[in-house]
């Protein structure tokens, strides 16, 4: 798990999730529910959700139970989550900084709708398109997850540029998807290189890229952020981690992959990169 942090060169809503015209039907195959637009490679369904809030946990403890690895102002206005899925971030956050306005955006309208707090609102649309905030407003913009459904990540980390407040503080996390061996015996080679090869050349032939992460930096510097920092993070697939840490990862991993995938695991590990 690798996450990267950045912040913008210095040079009270409502709790209703919004649409700007009805939306088609789904797409349904392999048992799943999909986005109608065809482009989204991840399902919307329950059992989907539930995966999400599975992640949501992983992604808590990485970070030893806070909500982000940047350090934010409590005194924070505006806080925008790209692709917020259940809403179950915002809503967290908005606990933790009730007087902040914080907006989730994201493509289909799966947001809880019980319990939410008069500064949190959701939009259902397409992150890739102009987000309903303006120029130079908002302190602090999260990523997380979205490998696989962006198109134009630098196009991406340019709007996120305009529309950050200068000093503003963006925070992106992403999965890498690599399996490697941790046992030593194929040192730093990655396990199923057929099916990861396999994997990233329809990825391309797709133009979506599903392992983002270890370009960010350069998307970064190239829409005007400055100072940088990376954070990686291993997450343990199998009965192999010791320390008590790695072996709450290691479960919520396995149950991960073996509910929602169908993967069974040994001796391997994937990381989340903090950006």
């Amino acid at each position: 798990m690798q996450k990267l942090s950045a912040s913008k060169d210095k040079g009270k809503s409502s709790s209703m999730a919004t649409s700007a015209e009805e939306e088609p039907p789904y797409i349904e195959a392999f048992g799943h529910k999909y986005h109608h637009s065809g482009r989204i490679f991840v399902p919307f369904d329950e059992k989907e959700q539930q995966r999400m809030e599975l992640q949501h946990k992983l992604y808590r403890h990485c970070l030893n139970g806070a909500l982000t690895a940047t350090r934010i102002p409590l005194n924070v206005e505006t806080i925008v989550d790209l692709g917020c899925g259940t809403g179950l971030w915002p809503l967290e956050m908005a606990v933790r900084y009730p007087q902040a306005n914080i907006l989730g955006i994201d493509i289909s309208r799966i947001q809880k709708t019980t319990a939410v707090p008069p500064n949190v609102k959701f939009v259902i649309d397409n992150v890739e398109n102009s987000w309903p905030t303006a120029v130079d407003s908002i302190d602090f913009l999260h990523i997380r997850g979205l490998a696989g459904g962006i198109s134009d990540w630098p196009a991406l980390f340019k709007q996120a540029y305009e529309k950050l407040k200068p000093g503003g503080l963006l925070e992106w996390a992403e999965q890498a998807i690599q399996i490697f061996d941790f046992d030593n015996d194929l040192g730093d080679a990655e396990l199923c290189p057929q099916f990861l090869s396999l994997w990233r050349d329809l990825s391309k032939q797709n133009n979506i890229d599903f392992s983002p992460s270890p370009n960010g930096p350069v998307w970064l510097v190239e829409a005007g952020f400055d100072a940088i920092a990376q954070r990686i993070e291993i997450l343990p697939l199998g009965e192999w981690a010791q320390d008590e840490k790695l072996q709450t990862r290691q479960k919520l991993m396995n149950q991960i992959s073996a509910e929602h995938f169908g993967m069974s695991t040994t001796y391997t590990a994937s990381h989340c990169n903090f950006y």
